[in-house]
């Protein structure tokens, strides 16, 4: 039989603290001690930023987003690549 698994020895550990504000980050759900979701204020604080910005959540069309479109080409082939200085490329999404 192998070592201890390092990772469930953290859950082990976490469940004997009697520290009421202890937070499990090891994981990778960070939930109470009544299995409740524990949303990190950070998230918060971006949820309410992004909610602020009102998004229609419409799909993109299927030429994408020209900004992001235009800097992964550029990304991939270079600012001075002749792909992008003569206008050779063309991204298209798909599933």
């Amino acid at each position: 039989m192998g070592p201890p698994d390092a990772i469930l020895g953290i859950t082990e550990s976490y469940k004997r603290d009697t520290n009421p504000k202890k937070v499990n980050l090891g994981v990778g759900a960070y939930r109470n001690d009544l299995g409740k979701p524990h949303i990190l204020p950070s998230v918060i604080k971006a949820e309410e930023k992004l909610s602020e910005l009102n998004l229609d959540k419409e799909y993109l069309p299927i030429s994408g987003l020209p900004e992001f479109t235009a800097a992964a080409a550029k990304l991939a082939f270079g600012d001075k690549s002749p792909v992008i200085t003569e206008k050779l490329v063309n991204i298209t999404y798909f599933i």
